[in-house]
């Protein structure tokens, strides 16, 4: 089950989608949903590529919702996908710079075609910080623990991610995480709702 275990570590991916960008103002921005490409390398098992899409809502002065799903495939007969549900609270230790903390519950399934599938459960907790460069640059960073209990283990991950806004509608985003099994690389396009 090392594939698995590996794979459910990409959870933790999951918050790095959710790292929210600016939109052309002081403070990073909150509300979104974004498209991306995904590709996750196991580290001497196989690497694979996938699309992810998330969304985020700002919905108190402190707190925000998220949500996302992504679906990876790799050589032969597997299929990887995961999906999280949780809240964040925010608080700014600058007008630029924001410090997250946010807990998600997660969903992880690999499918491995007539060898059969595995299903685990679990969370994960993630904390981070967020700083306006400029007005069109986020650089955001942290670290995200996940934890699938009974077989499906945990780890720790490290993350940094960009992200620039053209406008005050689109921006792209860029994110790389590195587990102890696991790096994970995002590109996607992130639309803002206003």
């Amino acid at each position: 089950m090392k594939i698995f275990n590996a794979m459910i570590r990409y959870g933790a991916i999951a918050s790095l989608a959710l790292a929210p960008a600016a939109v052309l103002a002081a403070s990073p921005d909150y509300t979104y949903i974004e498209g991306s490409y995904v590709n996750i390398d196991l580290d001497g098992v196989d690497d694979g590529g996938g699309f992810g899409i998330a969304g985020s809502a700002e919905v108190g002065e402190n707190i925000y919702i998220f949500a996302d799903y992504s679906s990876v495939g790799f050589s032969g007969p597997f299929d990887f996908s995961i999906y999280n549900v949780g809240v964040g609270y925010k608080s700014a230790v600058s007008d630029t710079t924001d410090v997250n903390v946010s807990i998600a519950y997660i969903n992880a399934e690999l499918d491995a075609g007539i060898l059969g599938s595995a299903d685990e459960d679990g969370y994960s907790l993630d904390v981070s910080l967020r700083n306006m460069v400029s007005n069109e640059f986020e650089l955001n960073g942290g670290i995200n623990y996940i934890d699938f209990g009974g077989s499906g283990g945990d780890d720790t991950l490290f993350h940094v991610g960009g992200v620039y806004s053209f406008n005050d509608s689109f921006a792209v985003t860029g994110d790389f995480s590195v587990g102890e099994d696991i790096t994970t690389f995002l590109i996607g396009g992130r639309f803002y709702v206003k």
